[in-house]
């Protein structure tokens, strides 16, 4: 099989898998200018407004979304006195008309107090069975003892409930572990068939990205032995098999480096992971088979199972460090990595190399430090 063969079965591998999988549904609520736009920009790297056209679900409901984010947001305003039943009827009880997973309600932490409305309507969402998540937004600017009065009134009225502080314009640490804690939890939140579109879209736990692929590489390894008895010409390669093409498909996606792209530079996701993929297709498509011991035993004989294991491991875990790194040294600040794109074959050789000398099994890989 040549590169172009093998370029047109890893894209055709990756746009099923993105055109099937199921995107998780965000209700965001809280009063105008609490900051949720800002939220979501720092989260999913796009604004509310920039994602599609706003699609009124009722009145006070908008809903936005977009082929290339995974996933689906609904806007909606805090409720006001002269609106209550409305937002009772048309946002507290949405889950009778759409089917959100997570509602994130956003309040500002530079107002006087929390508002009886937002505690109310918190009890409400709950009521309903929707999970709940509270985001203290601005809270740059108050003192770290009146965010904390905020979650200790919060927690006294509504019980356990999970609550993050978040600024719009302060980066540091703290903001930083406390979106990528809002991210973890909402993780474990979701059902798993939600969670690779989620994880693939946000944009501040690159942790999570690599637990997540790590994983996906495990299940399609414990797959590989009972593929590794199908007879390969010298030509090819076991990597040409649906549960390699799937595997690689599944890890470009939950690292979505295209949309990060996207974010920095106005690319769109199309061209870099073409790109991606046109260079790990030449590289696979000429060296894949050289570490392999006495390939040249094998033209016309059988990749054992132990071998189209390991080397499903080697390959994975060489995908998943690989774009580990394009998508750390882009969060460090490097918007330009176009050299990191066109060697993104070479690496992911690299270190399929040296994992499958080194006869790791993928319990035994980790996180790079």
């Amino acid at each position: 099989m040549n590169t172009e063969e093998l370029n047109e079965k890893l894209q055709k591998s990756f746009e099923e898998l993105k055109n099937n999988l199921k995107k998780p549904s965000i209700l965001l609520a809280g009063g105008t200018g609490v900051g949720k736009s800002s939220l979501i920009n720092k989260i999913f790297g796009r604004n509310v407004a920039e994602i599609g056209d706003g699609k009124p679900v009722t009145s006070l409901i908008e809903k936005f979304e977009s082929e290339d984010l995974g996933v689906i947001l609904y806007d909606s305003p805090g409720y006001e006195i002269d609106k209550v039943r409305q937002f009772e009827d048309e946002v507290i009880d949405i889950k009778k008309k759409e089917a959100v997973n997570l509602v994130w309600y956003c309040i500002q932490a530079s107002g006087h107090r929390v508002a009886d409305f937002d505690i109310g309507t918190i009890k409400k969402f709950r009521e309903n069975n929707l999970p709940v998540s509270i985001i203290l937004t601005k809270c740059d600017l108050v003192s770290e003892e009146t965010a904390k009065k905020f979650k200790e009134t919060i927690s006294k009225e509504i019980g356990e409930i999970d609550i993050y502080e978040m600024s719009s314009t302060v980066e540091d640490e703290f903001y930083t572990k406390e979106l990528q804690r809002l991210v973890s939890d909402a993780i474990k939140k979701l059902p798993d068939i939600l969670r690779d579109a989620f994880i693939s879209a946000q944009k501040v736990n690159l942790d999570e990205k690599w637990n997540r692929a790590h994983s996906v590489i495990v299940q399609h390894v414990a797959g590989a032995f009972a593929v590794g008895f199908v007879p390969v010409p010298f030509a090819d390669a076991p990597i040409l098999v649906a549960n390699q093409m799937g595997m690689i498909a599944r890890i470009l996606y939950i690292y979505d480096l295209g949309g990060l792209e996207n974010m920095l530079k106005g690319e769109t996701v199309s061209v870099i992971i073409g790109q991606l993929m046109s260079n790990l297709g030449k590289t696979l498509a000429v060296n894949i088979l050289a570490f392999i011991p006495g390939i040249g035993t094998l033209v016309k004989g059988l990749i054992s199972g132990g071998v189209a294991t390991l080397l499903t491991s080697a390959l994975g875990e060489a995908v998943n460090i690989s774009c580990y790194k394009i998508y750390e040294s882009v969060l460090n600040g490097n918007e330009n990595i176009e050299e990191q794109m066109k060697m993104f074959g070479d690496m992911v050789q690299k270190y399929a190399t040296d994992y499958f000398k080194s006869g790791k099994k993928p319990e035994d890989y980790k996180k790079p430090e």
